[in-house]
């Protein structure tokens, strides 16, 4: 019954907090739009291209916005946060504020039930409140290491996709397409295949179209992405353009380099393989062997003579 209540008074204190921000949040919006006719919202494209918002998706986004506005950090950790969401592949315009209004609900939401249970049993001990206050750091940190995780995920894929983007280009420049020809049509081959790069492959297209010269494109794309073998690729295909070279032949070349980089990386790994096995095998592994080997021969040799037994 008591649980009950408590739920109660949490539901209704939550509800009652939302419909006040977002009254607020309104009229504040209209002051801004109303003082600075400017200020109107540019990326409707954006929002249009990261997909229909439902009604629960909308109030998922108004409240992490919210929260996240309180929790704004400095600007500067607010681009920094914003270019691990764009390595990501997030975009919506939104994104680094719900980032961190997600990082303070889950601050508030992860460690609730234990601390309401301990309030409903009457076990509300600094103990206990240091184990909630251990939660709530958890929770503040789940999304820095979801985004991370993330991050390098994306990262690995984008990696391992380059050689194959780079024979298609090859094959599609040495045929008689232009630069942008060729891209488009990689991008349409490749739009099953490797989704995340084909996203960076239409912002790259996108980028030629308005106006922007194609070696700042690729660059932005190095940028975007974070991945070392990309801003290695901007850089060969630059000097490329600069010593008059064939940028197929150049991207022919990069492939195979890109290749030797990944055989060399797998070597890498698999030559650390011994060294990180080594503390499981002592510690986990050796102490199980020996106790299968040596238990039965030691429990054969303490029945069959007595006197070895300790006296009671």
């Amino acid at each position: 019954m008591i649980f009950l209540i408590w739920l109660t008074v949490f539901i209704s204190v939550f509800l009652l907090a939302y419909s006040v921000l977002q009254y607020v949040g309104k009229r504040q919006r209209v002051k801004e739009l109303v003082g600075n006719p400017a200020a109107a919202p540019v990326s409707s494209s954006i929002l249009k291209s990261s997909g229909p918002e439902g009604g629960l998706q909308k109030l998922t986004v108004d409240v992490l916005s919210y929260a996240g506005n309180w929790a704004t950090a400095d600007p500067e950790r607010m681009n920094r946060t914003q270019q691990l969401l764009v390595q990501a592949g997030i975009r919506h315009p939104q994104a680094p504020v719900m980032f961190f209004g997600a990082r303070v609900l889950l601050a508030v939401i992860v460690p609730f039930p234990l601390l309401l249970s301990f309030i409903v049993r009457g076990q509300v001990t600094p103990k206990n409140l240091l184990l909630a206050f251990i939660l709530a750091v958890v929770g503040f940190f789940l999304p820095s290491i979801w985004l991370n995780f993330r991050v390098r995920g994306r990262q690995n894929r984008l990696d391992k996709a380059l050689p194959d983007i780079l024979d298609l280009l090859v094959i599609c420049i040495e045929s008689g397409l232009a630069l942008q020809a060729a891209l488009n049509k990689v991008a349409e081959e490749i739009r099953h295949t490797y989704k995340d790069f084909y996203d960076e492959l239409q912002i790259v297209v996108a980028e030629i179209r308005a106006g922007i010269p194609w070696d700042e494109a690729f660059d932005h794309l190095g940028k975007r992405t974070g991945v070392q073998s990309i801003k290695s690729l901007v850089g060969m295909m630059v000097q490329s353009e600069k010593l008059g070279v064939s940028i197929g032949q150049s991207l022919r070349h990069h492939g195979d380099f890109t290749r030797t980089q990944r055989i060399l990386r797998v070597e890498e790994k698999a030559a650390k393989l011994p060294v990180k096995i080594l503390f499981p095998l002592v510690f986990c592994i050796l102490p199980v062997m020996f106790l299968v080997l040596l238990g039965p021969t030691i429990i054969y040799v303490l029945e069959r003579f007595p006197m070895i037994k300790k006296p009671r």
